[in-house]
């Protein structure tokens, strides 16, 4: 795991709904937009599942997923192992993010995500570089 730095987490907070992607056994890609998640600190980004369907498919076959996000400061990629918790501290976080929103939604696990790479993803000079 690596640890990401207040500038990220901050271009990713700014931008609350960003785009989450996985990768099924055959290799097919599939992206959405995940707008119900949190750092639970600068090594961990935890999305909670309220309707993933072939995200969660993708992430318990292949364990891996990636982010991207732009803020002030720039554009970023990250690419984290990732597990579906069902039970434990960031499961129970994760279903009270869910519960109490406005409208309450399932909460029905919560995909654990440590961050592996960071990448730069603004284009130009270091466009791609690896940051961690």
């Amino acid at each position: 795991m690596v640890k990401v730095s207040e500038t990220i987490m901050e271009a990713f907070k700014t931008q609350r709904i960003i785009p989450m992607a996985t990768v099924n056994k055959d290799g097919v890609p599939n992206v959405i937009y995940v707008g119900m998640w949190f750092w639970e600190d600068d090594e961990t980004l935890c999305v909670v599942n309220n309707y993933l369907n072939k995200t969660l498919v993708n992430v318990k076959e292949m364990g891996w997923v990636s982010f991207v996000c732009y803020g002030k400061s720039g554009s970023y990629q990250i690419k984290c192992k990732a597990v579906n918790a069902t039970e434990g501290d960031l499961y129970e976080k994760g279903k009270k993010v869910a519960h109490d929103r406005e409208k309450p939604y399932p909460g029905r696990s919560t995909v654990v995500c440590k961050v592996e790479e960071v990448y730069q993803g603004s284009g130009g000079k270091g466009a791609g570089d690896k940051l961690a």
